[in-house]
């Protein structure tokens, strides 16, 4: 803060990118779960496989988006309520299925679009309540 002014972060717009933040980092953090399994292969739980997982590049990647949302979490929570915001965060649900669509090259059936509809509709009727 300089001046008495409030800096951008603690605007509707600072809202929104710290919105955005965390659906990019918990999507990211998820697909690339997914990919680091994969580079993973088919192993057994012991320690040759912690070992692997060690230095599989998409499992550090996950990580990295892990500990990005976390703290990204940590600055949406000062400034929302929590009854509001952790509904809001499904919506990582919509950006899972978009990057595992388009990223993984997954099929998405008719069902899956309807349900983030659904999600979608849901979360305008958390966030239309909350304005009352």
């Amino acid at each position: 803060m300089t001046n008495g002014k409030v800096g951008w972060l603690h605007e509707r717009l600072g809202t929104v990118v710290l919105w955005a933040l965390l659906i990019g980092f918990e999507s990211a953090g998820q697909i690339a779960t997914k990919v680091g399994g994969d580079q993973l292969g088919q192993m057994d739980f012991n320690l040759k496989w912690l070992m692997a997982v060690a230095v599989t590049p998409g499992v550090w990647l996950a990580i990295v988006c892990y500990i990005g949302a976390f703290f990204v979490w940590m600055l949406i929570l000062r400034r929302s309520n929590l009854s509001l915001a952790f509904p809001l965060s499904s919506l990582v649900f919509i950006g899972v299925l978009l990057g595992s669509w388009l990223g993984l090259g997954e099929h998405i059936s008719v069902l899956h679009w309807v349900g983030v509809a659904v999600i979608m509709g849901g979360i305008a009727l958390l966030a239309e309540g909350e304005q009352t």
